[in-house]
């Protein structure tokens, strides 16, 4: 049986302009009664709808067998399909389409799920090797694509076909040249949007249609995470900090409602950094506890320190790490004005330090902390992301 919130819940895979992104304000832009009195319904049935907040010593993390059911990993699948009807304008009037997400944001699966779905061929990125020596010929591979009505290619992460050194950039920079002028015929790029504006910056990206997902509001994640874990289960997720239910209507609805919309804010409305946080910081009960089955969210904002006098060292890498989509220690000394002495260990400080995680085998700037460092970046003048 569907859950009541299928009709309810606004869209979390929403493909949108570049131009159309916003981020979401702290406080809610209206309140939606209908959608929290059902989600209030379907998940706590005749559970009171609010907990005395609770001692954080009193809670513990969930195992990861239960984790993986409640929080399972996002499914980007649904994004392809919102993907495939705005390419079709775009596609006609121009030889390629971005589609950008912030990191963790999901392009990369978006774009090969949307190719493998219509038959599009994958181009397959170049290697380290080819990159560190400035070798080409990894771009020889669109030129055997073949012909088709419909787009010929699709390139899923366009971050790893660069490095920001003299020989990394060659390729790429050939790559986007060729491809403008139509001479690969027609393609599908995803690309992480930091690596997006550096080379809009490098190459100059003006008027190639460029799409992302919309940013989402508060109301939005708590439709998201509440039907994204094990079906038909009637859970409720009450916030440590102030015992209220996150979603719920009466006295405590704004109050939950406005809790959820400052994670949406301090996400900047981006799905795959929100999942992080609701996933890092579900909490259940301890064993004997009279509050044994409820679920309970800490201080979702809670992060990796970064501190004012974080060194110009540390945040060149943090820097070189967001621009690439994340990088191996090799390919993070190569791109960096210092020895390889110094970069590796400031790269050990920032994993000291909880800023940077290993993913997807390159080290990368840590979910919880990608706010705190892209408002340094910002407040140091760095280029940043359009998202």
């Amino acid at each position: 049986m569907p859950s009541p919130l299928e009709n309810a819940a606004p869209d979390p895979m929403k493909v949108v302009e570049l131009e159309a992104f916003t981020v979401p304000e702290n406080t809610p832009r209206s309140t939606s009664r209908r959608l929290f009195a059902t989600l209030k319904t379907w998940l706590t049935g005749k559970r009171d709808a609010q907990r005395q907040a609770i001692d954080e010593e009193k809670l513990r993390k969930l195992p990861e067998v239960r984790l993986a059911h409640l929080v399972p990993p996002v499914d980007w699948s649904p994004a392809a399909d919102d993907l495939a009807e705005a390419l079709d304008a775009h596609l006609a009037r121009s030889p390629i389409v971005f589609f950008i997400t912030p990191p963790y944001g999901g392009h990369e699966a978006v774009v090969a799920h949307w190719a493998k779905k219509h038959g599009v061929a994958l181009a397959v990125p170049p290697t380290l090797e080819a990159l560190l020596t400035g070798e080409t010929r990894w771009r020889e591979q669109f030129a055997f694509m073949g012909e088709a009505d419909g787009p010929r290619w699709a390139l899923p992460a366009l971050e790893r076909c660069l490095l920001r050194s003299t020989r990394g950039i060659h390729g790429v920079r050939a790559f986007l040249t060729d491809a403008l002028a139509g001479k690969l015929g027609r393609g599908v790029i995803g690309c992480d949007s930091w690596s997006y504006a550096y080379l809009a910056h490098l190459v100059g990206l003006e008027g190639v249609p460029t799409l992302t997902l919309a940013a989402l509001e508060g109301e939005a994640l708590a439709a998201y995470f509440t039907q994204a874990g094990e079906k038909g289960a009637r859970l409720t997720v009450y916030s440590a900090r102030t015992g209220h239910p996150l979603v719920g209507e009466g006295p405590s609805a704004d109050a939950s409602q406005h809790e959820l919309q400052i994670l949406a804010a301090h996400c900047r409305g981006h799905l795959g950094v929100a999942w992080h946080y609701w996933r890092e910081r579900l909490r259940e009960p301890v064993a004997d506890s009279e509050r044994d089955g409820e679920l309970w969210l800490l201080d979702a904002l809670a992060e990796a320190e970064l501190s004012n006098d974080t060194g110009d060292v540390a945040t060149l890498v943090l820097h070189a790490l967001l621009l690439h989509g994340g990088l191996d220690d090799r390919a993070l000394g190569e791109v960096l004005p210092y020895s390889h002495h110094e970069v590796l260990n400031a790269r050990l400080a920032l994993t000291r330090r909880e800023l940077v995680v290993e993913h997807g085998g390159r080290w990368q700037v840590a979910p919880l902390a990608y706010a705190s460092v892209r408002a340094l970046l910002v407040s140091r003048n760095y280029l940043v992301d359009p998202l």
